[in-house]
């Protein structure tokens, strides 16, 4: 492993994967995505994570923190196809229990994500149309889509 890598890898948990991407380097931690691009370096937690797709030799990942309105997608062309996609899946999957989309007659399409970590799960609603979303009635919608997903996952 890179000399770079691994100093910031040893904060971040047992190291999964990693590997060259056309900027830099890309690692897997048990508990974060490590992104080194042009010498700046990027620690990601997987509570953050949405979604991970894989279409060679791109890898796509979507993240949105608690306090981010919005969700953010970053990529990377992988110089080879190590194990590291694989393991971003693993880490997604383990995180995102549940990942289903509605739409709502007054808020619209909206991605209803429940993210575990080690004490507790996460609701996170992402609407397409954020103005209908922040209506009093858009609000009341996702807020019961809410109470029934998790009723219905007994989460």
């Amino acid at each position: 492993m890179p000399a770079e890598l691994s100093a910031v890898v040893l904060q971040e948990g047992r190291l999964l994967a990693w590997a060259h991407h056309s900027n830099g380097l890309i690692a897997v931690t048990k508990n974060s995505l490590i992104d080194i691009s042009d010498q700046v370096s990027t620690v990601t937690p997987w509570t953050d994570s949405v979604q991970a797709k894989w279409e060679p030799p791109h890898l796509n990942v979507v993240f949105q923190g608690q306090m981010e309105p919005k969700p953010t997608s970053r990529s990377w062309i992988l110089d080879e196809a190590s194990q590291l996609p694989r393991a971003v899946r693993d880490r997604v999957t383990s995180t995102v229990v549940v990942d289903r989309v509605f739409e709502l007659p007054n808020a619209g399409k909206v991605r209803f994500v429940a993210r575990k970590d080690e004490k507790s799960v996460l609701w996170t609603a992402i609407a397409d149309d954020q103005a209908a979303s922040q209506t009093e009635i858009g609000q009341l919608e996702i807020a019961k889509a809410v109470v029934e997903l998790r009723s219905s996952f007994g989460i």
